[in-house]
């Protein structure tokens, strides 16, 4: 039987996709889970980090970034902290799906309303100094049918 959690550790120096993006997907195939799952996992990941990395560091020095990504039952819950910024998810603008591209004063927030809507549940708090993120995610066969 698979662990039912993997965590490592990425900093703001690095190509964090290319660093996250294999242990999601092994800790995919190791846990059976649907394909849809994995894609909406590491594109959640690839969303808030980039976010963290282009918004939440005012110096230009290296930053820890810490993930934990844990399977309880049918639910799969990512923990993302980090000592940037403050940023409360619930806080963040929605885009404006009402006006055209091009008149659009700001294009941003698109990759936060993705993650709020690839997901079922969303926990933020500031604690000593950090940012901690918890994202949870039901498998189930009507939300990630099985790959076929």
């Amino acid at each position: 039987m698979a662990d039912n959690s993997v965590s490592f550790r990425m900093t703001n120096k690095q190509n964090c996709f290319k660093c996250f993006q294999p242990k999601v997907e092994e800790f995919g195939a190791a846990h059976d889970l649907p394909t849809k799952a994995i894609f909406h996992l590491t594109l959640s990941l690839d969303e808030l980090v980039t976010n963290i990395i282009s918004y939440g560091y005012a110096d230009y020095d290296e930053h820890p970034i810490d993930v934990t990504i844990s399977l309880s039952d049918d639910v799969i819950t990512i923990r993302i902290e980090d000592d940037s910024e403050p940023f409360n998810i619930f806080e963040a603008p929605e885009p404006t799906f009402d006006v055209p591209l091009e008149d659009r004063e700001s294009l941003g927030g698109m990759g936060i309303h993705l993650v709020k809507n690839m997901v079922d549940e969303i926990d933020y708090k500031r604690e000593d100094g950090k940012n901690i993120l918890l994202l949870k995610k039901k498998i189930c066969e009507k939300c990630c049918p099985a790959d076929g």
